[in-house]
């Protein structure tokens, strides 16, 4: 109906008929359609995303299972060597954090390939070092390469989805992370058992093994992975119109600055007001500390399971089950934060129960116990770095501010596996009860972060809320030219809402001439066109007063 209408009426000019003339045509289109859009954009990119994540972190963290397979003995490494192994990866990580914005200024499927390749050669170059500093070296290099991919996947994300939809989709693949460490056991501990048989060293086999695929999905990606929404090789004219809209409304109702172009740039001017503003130091925070957890407990998980008495291939294989649990937990959270539009509650959730589990392991002598507490340990950190992400994404407005948001996350948030990646010694064997208690005290500070972040955002969105009502109520008293609210339907369709029979709900979006005919060369008459001027102008100025509408009861930062 024309009163239940969605459409973007600011730039209405701007997508006048390529012809010369002035016929306003529109295109429109059901709740139901954007969500068939949305699942078709979630079946071709989330599973090439989540893969390349997976083997990303796979190739990251199997150094711990190389060390109990006997890496550390092969160069006979003390337990401080080890820890520089680990160390170099990140000093790298973190030093090319900056490589970041070349998101925006490559072409995604050109830069993604070269990413995967280079990092992919380095793992499997790991497995032919002769001594600890031609290791070293690797480790170094395997940090540069995955600094350039992991961090800016959710400024990537952001170009095709809403900011309702991202937290959900950052945790799909954030919890390849999970998923690729039990990998990791799993694959682990099949690798080694079969290399023990032959007569190269197990650790040798793991590490070529796990670095090959990097090199065969690098030319997938070239081929598959689209570089954004209007150039997406699987989207047909139709979708591409939906997906435009869908960038208006972010610009009209969520006060976004969006490229829905193909171009590639980066505004300085974006960056440096990121770069003034105190959540991001805060968010930034955050995930250092629960980096410190995040990074550590991947690594020294086999190490400790061993120290608990088990013997070393089955220390691999037990590493596997706490984060298959992780993975699932951290969708469901993801999932539940999306439909509640929350992400701090979730936030202080599971950094509580890590930091519970965390205290477990520093003061159980039990041994199920132990493991047991691992489970709580692994699904909350791993939840809460994937919902902080999702936050520092959803409280920045534009393409370049994300960009520099992102940045500023990792640099800062980095530094901490700098921390987490000395806190096992062997000298504290079997317990850990130093490592463990740190990262307790760490993932509790997480916790009051976010309580404190909360209240600050809160405090913002009113103060935002009272002075875009007050606009409004002035602008309707000295401008004629603007919509009333006082004759607006209270009931009026919700574009945040997912309750069941809003499918069949309108919306509309204006189109070109030429595009007016290729849908119907397309689609015949299987699709609904409007170019009466009458109906056109009518929905127009619903549009305008929904617009401005949403525009006064939308809070400008995510809570």
């Amino acid at each position: 109906m024309p009163g239940d209408t969605m459409i973007g009426t600011a730039t209405v000019a701007d997508t006048a008929p390529a012809d010369g003339s002035h016929k306003r045509i529109l295109l429109r289109f059901t709740k139901d359609e954007e969500k068939v859009l949305r699942r078709k954009i979630d079946r071709y990119l989330m599973p090439l995303i989540t893969t390349l994540f997976v083997l990303a972190f796979l190739d990251r963290s199997n150094i711990g299972n190389a060390r109990i397979a006997g890496l550390q003995e092969s160069f006979n490494l003390s337990s401080n060597q080890f820890d520089w192994l680990l160390t170099a990866f990140y000093i790298s990580y973190i030093s090319f954090e900056w490589i970041g914005f070349l998101w925006n200024v490559v072409p995604a499927h050109i830069y993604v390939t070269m990413c995967l390749f280079g990092w992919g050669l380095v793992a499997s170059l790991q497995s032919v070092t002769f001594n600890y500093w031609s290791l070293f070296i690797l480790r170094f290099l395997l940090g540069v390469g995955e600094a350039s991919f992991g961090p800016g996947v959710p400024m990537y994300l952001s170009f095709f989805y809403l900011r309702k939809e991202m937290g959900f989709r950052t945790g799909i693949f954030m919890s390849a992370a999970p998923l690729s460490t039990a990998f990791a056991g799993t694959v682990a501990y099949f690798i080694t058992s079969v290399a023990d048989h032959t007569p190269i060293d197990s650790w040798r086999v793991l590490l070529f093994v796990e670095g090959i695929p990097c090199m065969f999905m690098a030319c997938i990606a070239w081929n598959y992975l689209p570089d954004r929404p209007s150039t997406a090789y699987f989207l047909d004219l139709k979708d591409k119109i939906i997906v435009r809209s869908r960038y208006r409304r972010r610009v009209e109702v969520e006060g976004e600055q969006v490229n829905h172009s193909n171009s590639h740039g980066f505004k300085w001017e974006e960056a440096l007001e990121v770069l003034q503003d105190p959540k991001v130091y805060v968010t930034a925070a955050m995930f250092f500390l629960a980096n410190i957890a995040f990074a550590s407990m991947p690594v020294f998980l086999p190490l400790i399971l061993r120290d608990m008495g088990y013997e070393s291939i089955t220390a691999q294989g037990l590493s596997a089950p706490p984060y298959l649990v992780a993975y699932v937990v951290v969708l469901l959270t993801t999932y539940i934060s999306d439909k509640k539009k929350s992400r701090a509650e979730f936030i202080i959730f599971h950094s509580s129960i890590s930091a519970a589990g965390y205290l477990v392991l520093a003061l159980s002598r039990d041994t199920m116990t132990r493991y047991c507490a691992i489970f709580f340990v692994a699904s909350g950190f791993f939840s809460v770095v994937t919902v902080v992400i999702a936050w520092t994404i959803n409280n920045q407005s534009s393409e370049s501010g994300k960009g520099t948001g992102m940045v500023m996350l990792n640099t800062i948030g980095q530094c901490g596996p700098l921390i987490g990646t000395r806190l096992y010694p062997e000298s504290d064997a079997p317990y850990y009860e130093r490592g463990m208690i740190i990262c307790s005290l760490a993932m509790f500070i997480v916790a009051v972060l976010a309580i404190m972040l909360r209240r600050h955002l809160a405090r913002l969105n009113a103060e935002s809320y009272k002075e875009e009502r007050y606009r409004l109520i002035d602008d309707e008293y000295s401008s004629p030219a603007v919509p009333s609210m006082a004759d607006e339907d209270e009931d009026e369709y919700d574009d945040d809402e997912d309750e069941a029979g809003d499918e069949d709900v309108s919306r509309y979006e204006v189109i070109t001439v030429a595009e007016a005919r290729q849908l119907r060369e397309e689609h015949g008459f299987n699709i609904e066109i409007l170019d009466d001027e009458g109906t056109v102008d009518t929905i127009l100025k619903n549009g305008a007063k929904l617009v401005a509408k949403k525009q006064a009861q939308k809070f400008k930062y995510m809570l």
